[in-house]
């Protein structure tokens, strides 16, 4: 007796399949190692980039204000 089987057509062979996942793959680790080098080679911002809670008040400076009357 004959093994009948439902075996559906492929848009793509095995190897396209294999090097479309490699390169997905290759564009990922691409993209998350970019990510990781701006990160560590980001200019520093100063003040702006610390934490608020961390940064002592400069002394004798006043924040600004708008001015009255303009």
């Amino acid at each position: 007796m004959r093994k009948q089987t439902n075996k559906k057509p492929q848009l793509f062979t095995a190897g396209e399949r294999k090097a479309a996942g490699l390169a997905i793959l290759a564009a990922i680790i691409l993209t998350l190692s970019g990510q990781a080098l701006e990160a560590m080679m980001r200019p520093s911002l100063g003040l702006y980039d610390a934490n608020t809670a961390a940064v002592a008040s400069i002394p004798n400076v006043i924040e600004a204000q708008p001015i009255a009357g303009v």
